[in-house]
């Protein structure tokens, strides 16, 4: 059977007057006109048959003051609580609808390099598992923010925050192919003296550190040409302007290309902690879709190494 209701707007209407006293205040709330307040405040009464207000004038003022009739008194109470209601249920689904979405928050060469080239299989093996990628040039500050979990590049230690390490970032010289068919040989660390350095402050590992564990002597670890991003440092790298140092993960894809090329055997650094960490909130690794993002991840890190 249907419900014998009045419309809606009608209810909402009076239940802000009401609430409110006042014809204006409540169009202000509902974001319409005093006149479609008053309409439909008086559509309500006749369609109930009784008088909700007493309407007092107050000289040449557009807006009469407001006061309940008894019905009217009768009648706000209980849609207040049923409005009150409506909005919490609203509110509720709306939270969990984002609460189906799985925020990760990355860096987008890790994204661009090692995320998406994979992300499909977890698509495929977990469909109702709704994803969002926050791509930040600063992952770390991210971290602040609303994410369920961070693949992030760092020592692993952030605050209030479970670190796993995924796995090691191996630190490895780049150029462009062209590079090496310049006058300047190109065989060996020591070589690097003839060649312009290409720096990526965003990296934890500089050339100076790089330089002094490959014993590498007399050569300016400062010298050449500084960027804050890596992606700019592997741009001018591909585009001939020297060699940069970057994590091998971030220039996969430049070198199965071509665009980039190890030109010597790089040494790995001892005890290093550089790597991609999985971060997540503390607290929040045992929901579910946490736990099959973890899971995944880490048999996808697991394959890598």
């Amino acid at each position: 059977m249907p419900r014998s209701l009045p419309p809606l707007p009608q209810l909402r209407s009076f239940e802000a007057a009401a609430r409110l006293l006042s014809f204006k205040q409540a169009a202000e709330d509902l974001h319409v006109t005093p006149s479609a307040v008053s309409h439909a405040v008086q559509a309500l009464e006749d369609y109930l048959g009784v008088k909700l207000f007493h309407r007092i004038a107050k000289g040449k003022r557009q807006d009469k003051a407001l006061r309940l009739s008894d019905a009217g008194k009768a009648l706000l109470p209980s849609l207040t609580r049923s409005f009150d209601e409506i909005e919490k249920a609203v509110v509720s689904v709306m939270a969990q609808g984002a609460a189906d979405i799985l925020t990760v928050a990355t860096a987008p060469i890790f994204a661009k390099s090692w995320l998406m080239p994979r992300l499909h299989r977890f698509v495929s093996a977990y469909p109702d598992v709704n994803i969002r990628v926050n791509s930040t040039l600063n992952p770390t500050e991210s971290l602040s923010g609303q994410f369920d979990v961070g693949l992030m590049y760092g020592r692993g230690v952030w605050p209030g925050l479970v670190c796993e390490m995924l796995f090691p970032e191996t630190m490895v010289p780049v150029c462009s192919p062209t590079l090496i068919q310049q006058a300047a040989p190109l065989t060996c660390p020591q070589d690097l003296a003839g060649h312009t350095l290409i720096h990526s402050e965003a990296r934890l590992t500089s050339w100076s550190m790089w330089l002094e564990n490959a014993g590498v002597e007399g050569i300016n670890p400062a010298k050449g040409l500084h960027f804050n991003r890596a992606t700019l440092a592997i741009a001018a790298a591909i585009n001939g302007l020297g060699v940069a140092l970057e994590g091998k993960t971030a220039v996969l894809d430049e070198l199965q290309s071509g665009e980039l090329i190890i030109p010597f055997e790089a040494p790995v650094m001892p005890d290093q902690q550089d790597g991609y960490y999985l971060a997540y909130p503390e607290g929040r690794g045992d929901i579910e879709k946490v736990v099959l993002f973890r899971k995944w991840v880490q048999e996808e890190a697991a394959m890598q190494n």
